[in-house]
């Protein structure tokens, strides 16, 4: 059974654990708070992406959501080669629906990401390794700028939601790139 703050792509029997083998090379986690309106952003694009991947699958690939990070990401990235993580970023004079790329140690405005209650990615990284969990080599993270991240609303704003479809359509189309790039490099 899943832990409660994990929701799990049904066709996944991956549960979080940091002895958890590498059977899935990517794993693409969408964090958010479902009920702060454009927060929900990382759980919005993973959820399109999982739809997208049921029509359409990509071999060693996961997709999780999560309402928290710090020490859970831990759990979900341990034994994965790559990691995708999407998640909102309240930062001031925002464009709301702009996807910007970050990295594990410039993660300021990603709320789950930064660790004032918790730790933060980078920190994350850091215990990891000290503990011998392998956790991957490769980590990008998509923030989406949010219009509205205070309101109580299980809906995101229009800009938001238009960059949340764009950006889990391009995410699949990578996805599908890098799988078909690894199977021709392995015949």
């Amino acid at each position: 059974m899943p832990l409660p703050w994990l929701m799990v792509n049904e066709s996944s029997t991956r549960t979080p654990t940091a002895q958890t083998p590498a059977r899935f090379r990517t794993i693409v986690v969408g964090l958010g708070n479902p009920l702060l309106s454009d927060d929900a952003v990382g759980l919005r694009v993973a959820t399109l992406l999982q739809e997208l991947m049921q029509a359409d699958p990509v071999a060693e690939v996961t997709v999780v959501t999560s309402t928290r990070a710090g020490f859970e990401l831990i759990d979900l990235l341990a034994g994965t080669k790559e990691a995708i993580i999407i998640d909102c970023l309240d930062v001031p004079d925002a464009e709301p629906g702009r996807v910007r790329r970050l990295d594990v140690q410039h993660v300021a405005g990603a709320p789950r990401l930064v660790g004032a209650h918790d730790l933060n990615l980078a920190a994350a990284f850091q215990l990891a390794a000290a503990m011998g969990i392998s956790m991957p080599d490769s980590v990008e993270i998509y923030g989406v700028e949010a219009a509205e991240t205070r309101r109580f609303s299980e809906r995101l704003t229009p800009a938001v939601e238009a960059a949340a479809a764009t950006l889990a359509r391009d995410l699949h189309a990578r996805l599908k790139s890098r799988g078909r790039t690894a199977s021709a490099l392995a015949s």
